[in-house]
């Protein structure tokens, strides 16, 4: 087992580690958190992608710990986070015996963390659970505590705060990565890059070959430097009363987009890079975002191989008839964070959606 780094997160109702390294699924048992907790009954929780590759190499060290280890997969995909497989996972965990000691662990990318760590926050209400991302989209979603899954009128509007044990991310479980999914990760970085550590931005794009070439120390210390940004802000604002909410950055027409298109039809992470040249040319129009912020924003995508049009067959109105479901609006107002300058977010109500529709329009003839 090699660990690179190391972050402790503390909430006001929970610290934890974020551990970045080699091998560590190799040495799940040695996890200090796992250790400590001596749980009843283990559920590996994965899908149908993941879980060939990497569940045994976890349960054959789970069992080192003379604890009953069993494996749950779902399907691969967005349609995982629904209703009917949340009940199936909790009829499953019924039928076998698991009770209020046992412990879930979320092997997989967003989705398979963000179910699991639902399950997780609801089963008797409420039993521990460890983050074990395999992508480098889950390092954000992995984070923070915000399980959640879907429903057909909007993504994560089912949810709750649930903070994890520990994450454990593994660098060797992103070798298996397409290179989609590498730049979907990406786009996370760099919103976090926006919102509050813009230079960044510089060391992703002077570091970019290493990252394609998925040199492991590179990508280690890549989601390192960006989880520091999200445990910072989740330290201070566990619940998103406040600053976390900069975090959806780019998010609500990322939302409307996945919507639109039919949920897991487009990676998440690359909808976020649509969603923060999105915001960016409403906050330009409303006199918040300056041409330089909108101008580098729409530069750092192309530099680091992201997309910044919208996709050629959506339907502009109906991006915006999802968005008016987000979650994040108040009182029947949509609400944007948008950007004042380079790590200066900030959260405007009141958008109207012909202002929506008018940036959308614009940003297909960029």
């Amino acid at each position: 087992m090699n660990i690179f780094h190391t972050i402790n997160l503390h909430t006001s109702s929970s610290s934890y580690d974020i551990i970045f390294g080699e091998e560590l699924l190799e040495n799940i048992h040695l996890i200090k958190a796992i250790k400590n907790i001596k749980p009843t009954k283990v559920l590996v929780l994965s899908d149908t992608v993941v879980g060939p590759l990497y569940a045994n190499t976890m349960l054959q060290s789970l069992k080192q710990m003379d604890i009953d280890c069993q494996l749950y997969t779902v399907p691969s995909g967005e349609n995982s986070k629904s209703l009917a497989v949340f009940q199936e996972v909790v009829g499953y965990m019924l039928e076998q015996g698991f009770d209020r000691k046992s412990l879930i662990i979320a092997l997989g990318g967003g989705v398979v963390g963000d179910l699991g760590g639902f399950v997780a926050a609801s089963f008797m209400r409420g039993i521990p659970f460890v983050q074990v991302p395999t992508t480098i989209l889950a390092h954000d979603s992995s984070v923070g505590g915000k399980v959640a899954i879907n429903h057909p009128l909007g993504k994560n509007t089912i949810g709750a705060f649930h903070q994890p044990l520990a994450v454990v991310y593994d660098m060797n479980t992103i070798k298996t990565l397409p290179k989609e999914q590498i730049a979907s990760g990406v786009a996370e970085i760099v919103k976090h890059a926006h919102i509050h550590r813009p230079e960044l931005n510089h060391w992703l794009i002077e570091n970019y070959h290493k990252i394609e070439q998925l040199d492991n120390k590179s990508l280690a210390t890549m989601l390192y430097k960006s989880c520091e940004v999200k445990a910072e802000i989740v330290s201070k604002d566990e619940r998103e009363t406040g600053v976390r909410a900069y975090l959806n950055f780019g998010h609500t027409i990322a939302h409307g987009i996945e919507g639109a298109l039919g949920y897991g039809k487009i990676p998440h992470g690359i909808a976020v890079a649509i969603g923060m040249v999105s915001a960016a040319l409403i906050g330009y129009q409303k006199g918040i975002t300056p041409k330089h912020v909108l101008t580098h924003i729409i530069e750092i995508n192309k530099a680091l191989k992201l997309p910044i049009h919208l996709p050629e067959s959506i339907d502009e109105q109906n991006v915006i008839n999802y968005i008016l479901h987000d979650k994040k609006n108040i009182g029947g107002q949509l609400t944007f964070v948008l950007l004042e300058e380079l790590g200066k977010p900030a959260i405007i109500r009141g958008i109207t959606t012909s202002e929506v529709l008018d940036a959308l329009q614009q940003q297909k003839q960029l």
